[in-house]
């Protein structure tokens, strides 16, 4: 084969080898899913600061789903109309020591700005994520449940 042909191949070769591997990433991505709690609670964060209706669902466990058409448009009115904003989230993840596929994932840092309607006016207030000491807030914890070998939020849909 001339010099030239091998030339000419090179950039092809080498897009092809780019495109196999950025293919294999991210089926490996799309394969792994929730593989930890603290995955599934950031799936979820995302989501909601996204206002992404269906990947913030998918993000809650499938028995707590289970919604009649009316109570599904409810609460993806009542989820459209507050917007949140998570800056710097940090967590901690607390295995339950009785059950393998379930777990807790407590928001230790960060901010959140939430923007509602409230007496037809939108307003926004950013604070802390976690408690200040000597607060009588609580944490934010939320609990998660193994699925399938995928960790979702563990928490009714419409509420």
């Amino acid at each position: 084969m001339s010099p030239i042909l091998k030339r000419s191949n090179r950039p092809v070769a080498a897009a092809m080898a780019l495109l196999i591997a950025a293919l294999a990433c991210s089926m490996l991505l799309v394969g792994c899913g929730n593989s930890t709690p603290d995955s599934a609670m950031r799936k979820f964060l995302a989501a909601w600061q996204a206002s992404d209706w269906e990947a913030y669902k998918s993000s809650v466990a499938p028995s707590d789903r289970n919604l009649s058409k009316d109570q599904e448009d409810l609460a993806k009115q009542k989820f459209d109309q507050v917007k949140v904003k998570f800056t710097d989230v940090q967590t901690k993840t607390d295995q339950d020591p009785k059950d393998k596929n379930k777990a807790s994932v407590t928001l230790t840092g960060g901010k959140v700005t939430i923007t509602a309607p409230i007496l037809g006016e939108n307003k926004t207030q950013t604070r802390d994520i976690a408690p200040k000491k000597g607060s009588s807030q609580e944490p934010m914890k939320w609990s998660m449940v193994k699925v399938n070998g995928v960790w979702y939020v563990d928490m009714p849909l419409g509420l």
